[in-house]
């Protein structure tokens, strides 16, 4: 079988409408959801748990407290404060990257048993223009190692669907980020054409309905092609 992906704003419908075609094609599907909201996750390794779980803790502590936490002592040198803190950033690098990697091989998984493997969001296209575009610039090392792996050690989904709406509509639906930051990642996303081979775009700013079956269409189509061309 295959992979699709459904990309775009938050706010154009990814989730739901994934969520819709589910059980609405004519063929076996698997959700994966492939963003960073752990919360939203239906598929994560336990330390991913684990961390999302400790970070929920830290933050409902920092919210209970009466009095600010004291400011913490400027670092000299490599204190243990200073090392302790290194070392819990980069674990929870190194478990973001593995949590990738373990969605990358349940998908191929999937794949192989027959599904369609429906990714609402995908870690290569939420990160191409900071991570993975040639010429981003001198990067922190994170961020190169970062880009290395969705390049070389993470597949590329067969289809890639562009859900597209203005950045003023997909505010007023979540009510995130600011129209002008949202626009630019709406021309991002779109930008994705010039680099994707199969890239399809459609108008997320409709009823639900029609969105949906724009896209049960596009993918219905890409796997007719398929099947008749080997």
């Amino acid at each position: 079988m295959f992979s699709a992906t459904l990309i775009g704003l938050d706010g154009v419908g990814k989730t739901t409408i994934a969520k819709r075609l589910e059980h609405a094609l004519p063929m076996p599907v698997k959700y994966l959801y492939m963003g960073m909201n752990f919360e939203a996750g239906n598929c994560l390794l336990p330390t991913t748990r684990w961390w999302s779980a400790r970070q929920r803790r830290e933050a409902a502590a920092a919210a209970r407290r009466t009095t600010p936490a004291p400011a913490p002592a400027p670092a000299l040198g490599h204190t243990p404060r200073v090392l302790v803190k290194t070392a819990k950033k980069t674990l929870g690098f190194i478990n973001r990257l593995l949590e990738e990697w373990c969605r990358e091989l349940v998908a191929l998984h999937y794949i192989r048993q027959g599904h369609l493997v429906l990714f609402d969001r995908h870690f290569i296209y939420d990160y191409y223009h900071a991570d993975i575009l040639p010429g981003s610039g001198h990067l922190p090392w994170k961020r190169r190692v970062h880009g290395f792996m969705l390049r070389h050690l993470i597949r590329e989904p067969d289809l890639v669907i562009c859900l597209d709406a203005p950045g003023e509509v997909a505010f007023g639906r979540k009510r995130e980020f600011s129209v002008p930051f949202l626009e630019s990642r709406r021309r991002d996303y779109l930008s994705l054409r010039n680099a994707v081979r199969n890239f399809v775009i459609v108008d997320a700013n409709r009823d639900l309905e029609s969105v949906v079956g724009d896209v049960r269409r596009a993918i219905v189509e890409f796997h007719d092609r398929r099947r008749t061309h080997g």
